[in-house]
């Protein structure tokens, strides 16, 4: 059964059109993958984020079944590890930002992810 995941790609001091461009070339690596649907959606504003913070948010809402979560994953990590420190991705409860997630705690953030999307099943 297939469950659905947000990814909010956050940047610091870079305007929305650049934020659109790098979330558009994650949008089109996901795609290569084997999740059964990606699609451009609306992000909110991160909490804590101060009012006139250069902070600009795109989002991408993934459908997949929980075996593809690994690949998802790998794609994501691989993407926040190309980009200028200032970007991330953020899952739920769950970021990646920059290239300071350690193989251990992408991991844990797998097994909760498809934890989360067998209990959406």
């Amino acid at each position: 059964m297939a469950g659905e995941l947000t990814l909010q790609v956050y940047g610091h001091g870079v305007d929305a059109e650049e934020i659109d461009r790098r979330t558009r070339t994650l949008l089109a690596e996901i795609r290569e993958t084997d999740v059964d649907r990606v699609v451009p959606g609306g992000g909110p504003v991160p909490p804590g984020a101060k009012p006139g913070e250069a902070l600009a948010v795109g989002a991408l809402v993934v459908t997949l079944a929980p075996i593809v979560v690994q690949s998802l994953m790998d794609i994501v990590a691989s993407w926040v590890s190309r980009q200028p420190n200032e970007f991330s991705v953020k899952i739920g409860d769950y970021e990646i930002r920059g290239s300071n997630v350690t193989k251990a705690e992408r991991a844990a953030l797998v097994a909760a992810l498809v934890k989360r999307l067998d209990g959406e099943s």
